[in-house]
Order: C-alpha cells, then sequence, then structure tokens
C-alpha cells in the first residue's frame, strides 16, 4: 500500500502530470479512470504501472485483474494519495503511466488533420475525439499548438490518442510528408475570408485539413504552404466559430462527401 507522496511511482505521477519535459524525457503520460485505462489496455499500449485505491468500481477491478495477468505492475494506493495525484474533483480510484509509442507515418496516406497552434487543451482533446471517430488516419501539430499529452487534453479526447498517431512536427515537415509523395496530399486551410466554402470543394481524394485557433486563425506558414483556401458558411450573427466546432464541420463533411 503506497501511503506517500514521496513515494517513487507517486512522485513520477505527478511530475508527468505537471511538466511536459518530464512527459518528453519519459516518452510517457498519465491516464485517469477506468474507460481510458480499458482503452489503452485493448489498443495494446504499454502500461508502465497501474495505482488504485479502495472506491474503485468492480468493473475497475476486473479490469485490474486482467492487466495483472498481462504482467503489468498495478498497486494499491490510499484514497487520500489518490485524491491528491488525480485532478478530477471525484476520482475513480485508478491511474496509470502508459508509454507514448513511436509511430510511424501510415501508408496510403489519403486523411490528414493539421492543428494549427492550438492552444486550449479542452478544444484540442475535442479534436482528437472528432478525428478518431471520422477515419483521419494521421494528426499533426505545429509548434505553438498544446501538449497532446497534457492531462486536460487526455481526458477531453477520451481515448482517441490510442487508436490515431499525433505527429508534433514543423511546417517544413508537413510540406514533405504532404507534397513529396507518389500520391501527393492536397492541403485545405480554413480561413474567415475564403471565397469559396467547404461544400465547393472535392475532398474525395487525398487531402489534409488545417484547422487554426479561434482567436487568431491560421498562421502565415500554414497560408503559404497550403494549396488551397475555405471556408465554412456562417448565415447567423456569429463572426467565428471555436477550433473544436470547425474541425467537426470540416471532417464530417469529408466523411460524407467520401460516404456517397
Amino acid at each position: 500500500m503506497i501511503n506517500s507522496e514521496k513515494n517513487q511511482k507517486a512522485q513520477l505521477v505527478r511530475s508527468l502530470i505537471e511538466q511536459h519535459k518530464i512527459r518528453k524525457k519519459n516518452t510517457a503520460f498519465v491516464i485517469e479512470g477506468v474507460r481510458l485505462l480499458e482503452e489503452a489496455f485493448h489498443a495494446g499500449w504499454e502500461i508502465k504501472f497501474i495505482l488504485f485505491s479502495n472506491n474503485l468500481s468492480a468493473r475497475g477491478l476486473e479490469l485490474i485483474d486482467n492487466c495483472k495477468k498481462s504482467n503489468v505492475i498495478v498497486e494499491e494506493i490510499s484514497k487520500a494519495i489518490m485524491e491528491k495525484l488525480t485532478e478530477t474533483e471525484t476520482p475513480q480510484g485508478v491511474i496509470a503511466v502508459v508509454t507514448q509509442p513511436e509511430y510511424k507515418i501510415p501508408e496510403n496516406l489519403n486523411f490528414v488533420l493539421i492543428c494549427d497552434e492550438i492552444r486550449d487543451p479542452g478544444n484540442l482533446g475535442t479534436i482528437l475525439r472528432t478525428a478518431a471517430a471520422t477515419g483521419v488516419q494521421a494528426i499533426f501539430l505545429t509548434p505553438g499548438t498544446v501538449d497532446p499529452h497534457s492531462s486536460k487534453v487526455v481526458r477531453s479526447g477520451m481515448g482517441a490518442h490510442f487508436f490515431i498517431p499525433i505527429f508534433q512536427i514543423s511546417w517544413e515537415e508537413i510540406d514533405i510528408i504532404c507534397h513529396h509523395r507518389e500520391f501527393p496530399l492536397r492541403i485545405y486551410v480554413s480561413t474567415i475570408d475564403a471565397k469559396d466554402n467547404l461544400w465547393q470543394k472535392d475532398f474525395t481524394k487525398p487531402i489534409a485539413i488545417v484547422v487554426g485557433s479561434e482567436a487568431e486563425g491560421v498562421t502565415a506558414a500554414a497560408i503559404r504552404t497550403g494549396d488551397e483556401f475555405l471556408s465554412i458558411p456562417m448565415p447567423g450573427r456569429t463572426e467565428s466559430l471555436n477550433a473544436a466546432s470547425a474541425a467537426s464541420i470540416l471532417l464530417y463533411e469529408v466523411t460524407r462527401q467520401r460516404a456517397s
């Protein structure tokens, strides 16, 4: 039973939650709750260790048993220490450290989402979740985008991290990956003032879609690298959509076109 915050595993959990540099150094991040642990386990991700407390549900305890059978390190921790480690108001009683895999660009790449300086963690997590639902093959995060493995992004992603490769790369790398291949991807950049809207574009061919921040839109690098520009029709009285809403509309238009 772990009863001290000075325990090595407890200290690692706290460091991973609080510090990007520690997540990067250890190529690991923290997941919290039964559902996220289930997603990580069933997706076959490496789980470094699991900590659980005595308020864990029956569903959670069954999952813990399955993890033990797969030789995952599991330790019980006091409820008081669990509450200090977690960031949710009502912890479910389980927290784990998972290893970030070394991603590879998928073969036959034809559907990419580029998040251009998305700084809000809740927005990015929701975008990741929508991307996973719509069949996006890879997500590229440009410099200035929030760390995808921060705890709020992971919680908002609801398990999307385990099913879609995420790359934190430069616009130079994006240009090479998208344009310098046997079947190049056409990069569509979403901007408020584009004269063409998304319904006028053909998304059935290999594409990458760029979504920028609500506050500042896409960057100059996105404009330079993009092939075509599009807007989202807004006949009502709002001037903009948040990044997660814009991404959802764009991604589901791709899904609609490719389904028909």
